[in-house]
Order: C-alpha cells, then sequence, then structure tokens
C-alpha cells in the first residue's frame, strides 16, 4: 500500500535547514570559483572511516561523467566520502570530463588518506561544461582541514543552482531497540522528473546495515518519493541518491529480511518524501504544490501513467496556475491517455475532486457551488487532485507543480 507524503499548509519557499548531526560523519563547504556569483559551490561530506553505503542513479541515456564514476565506485557498497560541485554539471564532456571526475576523486583521497574509489564525485550545473578539476583539488586540502559535524548544513548550500532554499530533513527510530537517526539533504527545482532517483540527494544514518540491506532501503524509499515527483517532466542527466550508514549506533548490522529494517526503511522513506516534497515545492516559477492521485484504475499501469499525463500537461499545469478548476481539461487528458495506451475509460463511472469537493461526477459538472468551494481550496499553496475511473483498485500518486510565467523566463536564460 502506498504511503502518502504529508502536504501540510506551509509556503512554498521557505529553508528547511536543520543543525543535526549525524554520528560517524563531518561536512564542510567552500567556494571553488565554480559559479560565477562566487558562492560557495564546492560540497565533502567524509565518513570517520568507509562505510557501507548504497546508491541509485539517472536513467538518462546521457550519464554525466560523475554518475558514471560513482556508478563505479559504490558497485563494491563502501563509501568514504561524497564531493558535490554546483557551477557545472560535467555531463555530455566526454573523456575530459571523466578525467577531470577522477582528478578530483584522487585529491579527496590524497586529502582523507583513503582509495580514490571510496569517494563519490557529483556535479550539478549547465551540461557541455568541462569539471575545472584544478580549482577543486586546489581548495580541498583546506575543506578536509574544515570537516566538522556540524557541516552539514553549510554543504547542503553548496551543491544549490535555481534553488530557493536549502532542503533538509530528518528522523530518528528505534532499531534493535537502539535510537538511530537519519537526515538527508538535495537540491533540485529545475528538470525534474526522477527515474530511480532525485537531482541529488544525500542520505546519512549511524545505524549499522549491510551494504545488500541499504540496497533494499533505497529501492523502496526512492519508489515512494523521488519517483513520484514531477516538475517539468525532464529527466536529468545527472540523478543521484546515496544512502551511506555509519554504524555508529551500535545496532546489530541490519540484513534483508531482517524485522527491524522496516523501522529504518521507515525513517529513510520518511526522510526522502519530505525531501522530494521540496524539490517539488522549490519548482522554478512554481506557486502551487499538487498531490496528482488517479484511483480506481483497471491496472498499476494506467494509474501510473494517467497521474504522469496529468501531472505534466501544460494544460492541466495551466489550470492549477490559475486556481482554475477547469475538470473538462483532466478528463479529456484521462481519455486520450487511455485511446494512446489501450487503456478502459468510462467517464460515467469517474469523479474528479479538488482535495475534497468534487467538481465533476459521471462526466458532468456538479454544480456552481461546489466549483466556488474548488476555487477556494485551488488557492492554497498545497493541495490534491484526485481522479477516481471507477473501473478497478489499483492507484498512483505524483507531486507536481503549476507552470507559470516565471518558469518561461527562468529556463529561457539559465546559461546567460
Amino acid at each position: 500500500m502506498d504511503q502518502l507524503p504529508e502536504l501540510g499548509d506551509a509556503p512554498l519557499k521557505q529553508d528547511h535547514e536543520i543543525t543535526a548531526v549525524v554520528d560517524g560523519f563531518k561536512a564542510a563547504a567552500a567556494p571553488a570559483g565554480l559559479r560565477k556569483d562566487g558562492r560557495a559551490d564546492l560540497a565533502l561530506i567524509a565518513a570517520d572511516q568507509a562505510v557501507n553505503a548504497a546508491g541509485v542513479f539517472t536513467r538518462n541515456k546521457l550519464a554525466a561523467a560523475p554518475v558514471q564514476v560513482s556508478r563505479q565506485h559504490i558497485a563494491a557498497g563502501r563509501a568514504r566520502a561524497i564531493l558535490a560541485n554546483s557551477g557545472g554539471a560535467n555531463a555530455s564532456t566526454g573523456e575530459p570530463g571523466l578525467v577531470a571526475c577522477r582528478s578530483t576523486c584522487a585529491a579527496v583521497a590524497a586529502a582523507l588518506g583513503c582509495s580514490p574509489g571510496e569517494v563519490l564525485p557529483c556535479s550539478t550545473g549547465v551540461i557541455g561544461l568541462v569539471l575545472d578539476d584544478k580549482k577543486v583539488n586546489a581548495v580541498l586540502p583546506g575543506m578536509a582541514a574544515d570537516l566538522k559535524p556540524e557541516g552539514l548544513s553549510e554543504a547542503a548550500g553548496a551543491f544549490m543552482t535555481t534553488d530557493v532554499f536549502k532542503k533538509m530533513a530528518m528522523r530518528e527510530a528505534l532499531v534493535g531497540g537502539v535510537n538511530t537517526r537519519v537526515v538527508g539533504m538535495a537540491k533540485g527545482a529545475g528538470m525534474i522528473r526522477p527515474d530511480m532517483a532525485t537531482m541529488l540527494s544525500f542520505v546519512l544514518t549511524d545505524a549499522a546495515a549491510s551494504p545488500e540491506a541499504l540496497k533494499a532501503v533505497l529501492a523502496e524509499a526512492a519508489e515512494q518519493s523521488f519517483n513520484r515527483i514531477s516538475v517539468d517532466g525532464d529527466t536529468s542527466t545527472n540523478d543521484t541518491l546515496l544512502l551511506l550508514a555509519s554504524g555508529k549506533a551500535g545496532n546489530a548490522e541490519l540484513n534483508p529480511g531482517d524485522p527491524d529494517l522496516a523501522w529504518l526503511t521507515g525513517a529513510v522513506t520518511a526522510v526522502c518524501q519530505e525531501l522530494a516534497a521540496m524539490v517539488v515545492a522549490d519548482g522554478e516559477g512554481a506557486g502551487h504544490l499538487v498531490r496528482v492521485r488517479v484511483c480506481s484504475a483497471a491496472s498499476a499501469a494506467q494509474a501510473r501513467g494517467l497521474a504522469y499525463a496529468l501531472a505534466h500537461s501544460p494544460l492541466v499545469k495551466t489550470a492549477l496556475t490559475g486556481g482554475d478548476p477547469n475538470w473538462g481539461r483532466i478528463l479529456s487528458t484521462a481519455g486520450a491517455h487511455a485511446a494512446r495506451e489501450g487503456h478502459p475509460f468510462e467517464p460515467e463511472k469517474s469523479a474528479i475532486y479538488m482535495g475534497k469537493v468534487a467538481v465533476a461526477r459521471g462526466g458532468i459538472a456538479t454544480g456552481p457551488e461546489n466549483e466556488a468551494q474548488a476555487v477556494k481550496i485551488m488557492a492554497r499553496p498545497r493541495y490534491e487532485m484526485r481522479l477516481e475511473l471507477g473501473l478497478g483498485r489499483d492507484e498512483h500518486w505524483v507531486l507536481t507543480t503549476d507552470l507559470t510565467k516565471d518558469y518561461i523566463d527562468l529556463n529561457a536564460d539559465y546559461r546567460s
């Protein structure tokens, strides 16, 4: 059964910065001169020693150099550090991009006294720019000396691009009778329709778990969070989601099938869901966060496909912008999707809701009073739009945004 994320009623654009530490990890941030504005653009997160780790990455066939390198490095299930930069994606850069990426891994390894294969590189920014490894390598010794447990918040700000606010979340869970902590951070506001991960997200825990257990935890967490969000329908070349476990909490190491693994999975999933919602809330130009929910579908494929069709539709998204409960656009999208995919569709069995208010039932409007109530609901920064198909028991949800002029303006001028 799907675990619905909480929507809340807070304003969309606000910092989610926490000062919590995770035993076994330290972090630092610094300006390496990769960004034009001179802000901190390099984050280093390091474990006290190599720890168990897992990761999921973009399925975009144009995988960035850091994605290719991180995939290779994390295959052994161990990691010592995460190095993340903004100011350039190092994607579509060929062999020079890979060389630069590996150079920075070697520099981190030299600064920390570990193997380059224990370093997980991540980049974000404009596609086509080769990472300036000389600038990165020049500041790494100082960053290594500046690592501190409370540095996670600084690190969270160093790999932001068009993000308006920091994205951090924390949960605690009792695992095997031991208190454990999970802290996560993320960035992302545009080119968001993750496929296995999000733009960049790093989750740290002091729980002890095997690499195989962490893979299972991360697969569930990603499916219930970052794989359910969309701002503009485009999957990034750099999507990366990493989970590192220091084991400092002292619980018995978790393995797949252990009953206590469910508690860690729940905590990691909750952190990822909160971060994923922040990514959508910070969507470029977004004024609303909307949970699109397709229920009583004939199949899981229909529910999932239609949820994304609604979340991506420019006509639906602009209606969300204007606070217009234009249920005809929703029903039309459902009918077109059914025809295209060969799914059943019977409008006379359908119902469309904004929040708890039905604006259409049986393929016709429910009246002006309900529409007026729906307009009030759509004025809120966060709400649910639900389509009941009346065909079966399958359902799927996706978090999405409206589509505003600010999104167009920002992306038209992104490289300049």
